[in-house]
């Protein structure tokens, strides 16, 4: 008797693990089904968005890609219907050469939620760092400074919701570049802007290879006092204040503060901005 209680029990147990790992793999089965279709849904929400963005007057082609769930085709037709936009999505990747769009899932769902922006998600100190979203060119797509400018300007449109298009920031919805905890506002093709934040003790531009730029740019202090060097020499610039940086100047900055973080606006303007 006490045999088989034993035996009971033990298959009762492997029953009771079986099922629990049976329906653990159903859940996580589930939860992939419901990931598997939810960037064409964000993606969508996107297409019909931008059929009332006036922007979408200009034709244009271009692929989304998010690894590890698919590719997909916007096709911006340039048309009316009634009160609308013609923008088509489809599964699959473009007919011409033209860019992509590679978006990771988790970036496309925190923009989707607002606590990133597409511009931000892009942002890079260098070319060859890292970046969650990135503008990547089909074989025989080769454009212009000008198409650059132009597909920058695109993005800030296509992947913002709403009319008037606005932008939150603030010091949860950052990337880091330059030493600095960055909101990327507007790209285009001689103006770029964004808000930045240097953390207590922070430094930014220390790197040598990103201290000059061969465009203008002004920095309004908003929040603290930001201690640096422009051209060698000692600059502080404080909170209610505006700076300007000529092209080719080369300038770093950081917070003396222990506490408190420094907040400015970046203007950055001109030929090769």
């Amino acid at each position: 008797m006490r045999q088989t209680k034993k035996k009971g029990i033990t298959l009762l147990v492997l029953l009771l693990s079986t099922s629990l790992f049976a329906a653990s793999f159903n859940n996580i089965a589930i939860k992939k089904m419901y990931d598997d279709k939810k960037p064409e849904e964000i993606i969508n929400s996107y297409v019909t968005d931008f059929r009332n963005d006036a922007r979408a007057s200009n034709p244009i082609q271009f692929g989304i890609e998010i690894p590890d769930y698919g590719s997909w085709v916007v096709n911006v037709l340039g048309k009316k219907e009634k009160e609308t936009w013609q923008v088509e999505l489809r599964v699959g990747v473009p007919d011409i050469p033209t860019f992509i769009y590679r978006i990771e899932y988790g970036t496309l769902k925190a923009m989707e939620e607002g606590t990133l922006n597409a511009m931000t998600a892009q942002g890079k100190a260098f070319s060859g760092d890292y970046a969650p979203m990135e503008v990547l060119e089909m074989e025989d797509f080769n454009p212009t400074e000008e198409i650059n400018g132009e597909i920058n300007s695109f993005s800030f449109h296509f992947w913002t919701k709403g009319f008037p298009e606005v932008i939150p920031f603030g010091a949860d919805l950052t990337r880091q570049a330059h030493g600095v905890n960055m909101v990327l506002f507007y790209y285009q093709k001689g103006f770029r802007s964004g808000w930045l934040s240097i953390p207590p003790k922070g430094k930014v531009r220390h790197d040598p290879r990103e201290q000059a730029m061969p465009f203008p740019m002004l920095v309004v202090s908003i929040k603290g006092d930001t201690e640096g060097e422009m051209n060698g020499k000692r600059v502080s610039l404080s909170e209610g204040n505006a700076l300007f940086i000529p092209p080719g100047t080369t300038h770093k900055w950081w917070n003396e503060s222990e506490e408190e973080a420094v907040e400015a606006i970046l203007i950055m303007f001109g030929k090769g901005a």
